[in-house]
C-alpha cells in the first residue's frame, strides 16, 4: 500500500464509511433485520473496488486459509486465547470501567434480539448469516483488513504509526456500536484494540480474528437465546 497517497487514503476511507453508514441508515428506517451486516458488505464491496484500482487484494490483507493441520490448530488456538482474553475483559474489567465512568448498556440494546427468542429456525439463520458472515467475517474484513491497513498507510509504517492506526480504527469501530450507549462504545472499542493487536501479531492473518469474533458473538447470542433474553 506504499504507493497509495495520504489524500487518496483519507478519501477512500471516508467514502467507504459514508456509504456503509448511509445504507445502514436507510435500512434501519425500514426496520430491515441485519441492516448492519448488509451495510457492512456494501462497504466491503466499495472497498474492493477501490483496492482493485491499487492492485490490493483481500489475500494480501490476510484473507488466506491456514495451510495444513498445524496451521489450523495454531489459528484456532490463537482464536480461543483471544476469546478468553475478551471475556475476561468484558466480565472483570469492563464493569469496573462502567462504574467509574458511570455508564451502562441501555435497555433497548438488550432487547434488540428479542425477535429470536423461541424461534429456533430464526436463531440458527441469524447465527449463520448475521453473526458469522456479517459480524465475524464482514467486520473483520472491513475493520481489520481494510480500515486498519489503510490507517497504517496513512500514519506510516512505524510503531507509532501503527499504534495510532489501532487507536483510531478502534474509535471508529466503537462508535459504530453507539446503539449500546457509551458503555458499548468503550467496550467494543477496547475489543477492537485486542483484535487489531492479535491481527498484527500474527502477521496480518484474518482467520484467527474472524474465528475469535464469530465464537464470541455466537456465545453471547446463544446465551441470550437459551436464557430467553435474561443473559445479555
Amino acid at each position: 500500500m506504499g504507493t497509495l497517497s495520504k489524500s487518496k487514503t483519507i478519501f477512500e476511507i471516508a467514502i467507504v464509511l459514508a456509504i456503509m453508514l448511509g445504507v445502514k441508515d436507510i435500512l434501519d428506517r425500514f426496520e430491515v433485520i441485519a441492516a448492519g451486516s448488509i451495510a457492512m458488505w456494501v462497504g466491503i464491496g466499495t472497498a474492493t473496488l477501490f483496492m482493485r484500482q491499487h492492485g490490493i487484494s483481500w489475500n494480501s490483507l490476510g484473507l488466506t486459509l491456514p495451510k495444513g493441520r498445524t496451521a489450523w490448530l495454531k489459528a484456532v488456538g490463537i482464536a480461543l486465547a483471544t476469546v478468553v482474553g475478551v471475556i475476561l475483559f468484558m466480565f472483570l474489567i469492563m464493569p469496573m470501567i462502567g462504574q467509574i465512568v458511570g455508564v451502562e448498556v441501555p435497555d433497548g440494546a438488550k432487547d434488540r434480539f428479542a425477535f429470536l427468542v423461541g424461534q429456533p429456525l430464526k436463531f440458527i439463520a441469524y447465527l449463520v448469516v448475521v453473526i458469522w458472515l456479517g459480524a465475524a467475517m464482514g467486520e473483520e474484513l472491513l475493520m481489520r483488513g481494510f480500515l486498519l491497513n489503510y490507517l497504517g498507510n496513512l500514519f506510516g509504517d512505524s510503531k507509532k504509526g501503527w499504534a495510532l492506526a489501532v487507536l483510531v480504527h478502534a474509535a471508529i469501530f466503537g462508535s459504530l456500536h453507539i446503539y449500546q450507549g457509551f458503555y458499548g462504545v468503550i467496550g467494543t472499542g477496547v475489543v477492537a484494540v485486542i483484535f487489531a493487536v492479535v491481527y498484527l501479531r500474527v502477521k496480518r492473518k484474518l482467520v484467527p480474528v474472524i474465528l475469535a469474533h464469530g465464537i464470541l458473538n455466537s456465545l453471547s447470542l446463544t446465551a441470550y437465546y437459551l436464557s430467553d433474553g435474561i443473559v445479555t
